[in-house]
């Protein structure tokens, strides 16, 4: 495909994930692994404010630990100058970075400040 058919077309583009949330009737506080954190890529200093959850499981959540989900969500706007990187075939790479630098939040980061805040 030509890219600028992409490019003329495409006005956004969104990515959804559905997560499990813990159940809050056998929530207890935790503690996370240095896998976890890394898997995560957050520092303990960023947690430092946050209490870190984990799932036991009761009759509610039929000892699973979780019910019910969330969705997280990134959005990625196709503007004048993304359009012109797209024309000119350069690399996700730099379309990634370009996003950052506009200040959107990604997959990861969204469902971070979503646990962070519920």
């Amino acid at each position: 495909m030509q890219p600028f058919l992409v490019a003329s077309s495409v006005r956004a583009i969104m990515a959804q994930r559905l997560v499990r949330r813990l159940c809050g009737n056998c929530k207890v506080p935790g503690e996370l692994t240095e896998t976890e954190m890394r898997a995560l890529r957050v520092e303990s200093s960023q947690l430092s404010d946050a209490q870190v959850m984990k799932p036991v499981g009761s009759e509610r959540c039929r000892g699973l630990g979780y019910r019910g989900r969330m969705g997280i969500f990134e959005m990625f706007v196709v503007d004048g100058e993304v359009r012109h990187r797209i024309n000119q075939r350069k690399r996700t790479m730099l379309l990634r970075q370009k996003a950052r630098e506009l200040g959107r939040r990604n997959v990861r980061k969204d469902g971070v400040s979503k646990v962070l805040t519920d």
